[in-house]
């Protein structure tokens, strides 16, 4: 690392670049992550400094990843927690009195927010996990490898805790990265993600029929005639719960149409931009990610949760259904909580009594599980997903999406197909039951059982 003709990337602070520059004059030395955007795997090896002041640390480590080559070293270096530097500096004191207040505050005011810059300190076992999950190994304390010339003398790397790692692949399953034990994955995976197995059976309580559902692959064949609407809250929803599937329908020629309702505007991480970029720097993902998949877009453009139910928005619906006459209709699970993703499933509801399109309805998981009876394969479309997923920039700032999707669609793989994989799940009823289940209350009551055609 850092030997003669090594390629090394240097991300720090813009108060330290100059050093690293005058330190390391052949090494690429970068202060903000988003220069990096579209740089595939090219450096062999890369230092990481001032991770403490980027707001977004988590996506700064999955940049790096992204640009390194197979098994490069990586250097992490960031100040003690546990030092007479760290209990004297006030600005790391200040931005600890934020969090402190803030895990109240949000008690009462979910939307409540502290200004003032990032300045954390890290436990180091969360931030080596931290480092797995994004997809390094190895990772553990220590000085810079051997071949690391360019930390050799560094006169405050004494003062400051370092982590060194290799890179690993991304998702589990590919270029010999091990599948996890299926029972504990499992596990994990419903402890961490106990508010979407609740979330599950509490819908379940209130529509006891679709229990003990028996899923089976959807049908792909014939996909070149397929007819597909997805219908997306937010850009990045379509990915989250249905981007393996739209990589195999692209793949086999479907004809697909993806509607951003909202601009997304709400999203912490833009909270840096003036209103008008927020209203469109997401959109201009989508459109990215549409072109990625041969889709087109359609751009509603209306405000973020402020998607109403209105008589105005369902005629919209119902005229685009009547327009395109979609075989499959791609939309939210009715049991998921955001707001915006159930009234765009009340819009569904109601466009599909004016428009009578007869359409094979799949919802799909975001911030819940669905009780499944239709299943996709993508084990095949993993890494493609992985790609499109990395094109919402702005939103996998704040939330690892790629790995969420990862941890979730291996659970649903080995939960109803009892083999390490990659699974999206959907619950699909026909036009005429979707539309009655809405009108009884989809995530409030339910029509007699008797009525469904369940299959």
């Amino acid at each position: 690392m850092g030997g003669r003709g090594a390629v090394v990337l240097v991300l720090t602070q813009a108060r330290r670049a100059a050093f690293f520059r005058g330190q390391m004059p052949e090494a690429t030395v970068v202060t903000d992550p988003a220069s990096l955007a579209g740089q595939e795997a090219r450096f062999d090896a890369a230092l990481v400094d001032g991770l403490e002041d980027e707001p977004w640390d988590r996506w700064a480590l999955q940049r790096v990843h992204r640009l390194l080559r197979a098994d490069a070293p990586i250097v992490v270096v960031v100040p003690r927690l546990l030092s007479l530097a760290s209990a004297l500096d006030l600005r790391f004191l200040a931005y600890a009195a934020r969090q402190v207040i803030l895990r109240f505050v949000r008690r009462w005011r979910p939307t409540f927010e502290l200004p003032g810059p990032v300045h954390r300190r890290y436990y180091l076992p969360r931030l080596a996990r931290k480092m797995e999950s994004v997809g390094y190994t190895a990772v553990g304390p220590g000085e810079a490898p051997a071949g690391a010339t360019f930390a050799q003398g560094l006169p405050w790397l004494a003062q400051r805790s370092t982590l060194t790692a290799r890179k690993a692949p991304s998702l589990r399953g590919f270029d010999g990265r091990e599948w996890p034990d299926p029972a504990q994955h499992r596990r994990r995976h419903a402890e961490g993600f106990a508010a979407l197995y609740a979330a599950r059976e509490a819908w379940l309580s209130r529509h006891p029929q679709f229990r003990r559902l028996a899923p089976r692959a959807l049908d792909l064949a014939g996909a070149r005639e397929f007819r597909v609407l997805v219908l997306a809250p937010h850009p990045d929803d379509e990915l989250i719960g249905c981007g393996g599937t739209l990589c195999r329908l692209a793949a086999a020629g479907a004809d697909i149409s993806i509607v951003q309702a909202t601009d997304g505007a709400r999203l912490d991480s833009l909270r840096d931009l003036p209103e008008a970029r927020r209203r469109t720097v997401r959109l201009e993902e989508a459109k990215r990610v549409a072109s990625a998949l041969r889709a087109r877009v359609l751009l509603w453009r209306l405000p973020d949760a402020q998607l109403r139910p209105s008589s105005q928005t369902i005629a919209r619906l119902a005229r685009l259904l009547g327009k395109l006459a979609p075989t499959h209709v791609f939309t939210p699970f009715l049991g998921d909580g955001h707001a915006d993703h159930v009234v765009l499933s009340r819009v569904l509801g109601a466009a599909l009594g004016s428009a009578r399109v007869e359409a094979e309805i799949l919802q799909y998981e975001v911030w819940s599980l669905v009780p499944a009876n239709r299943y996709v394969d993508v084990t095949e479309q993993a890494q493609a997903l992985e790609r499109l997923m990395l094109l919402y920039e702005r939103a996998m700032r704040v939330e690892d999406f790629v790995h969420f999707c990862e941890s979730r669609n291996l659970a649903r793989a080995l939960e109803i197909t009892r083999q390490p994989g990659y699974v999206e799940a959907f619950l699909s009823t026909s036009a005429g039951d979707y539309r009655q289940l809405v009108e009884g209350g989809g995530e409030s009551g339910a029509p007699d059982s008797a009525r469904w055609r369940i299959t």
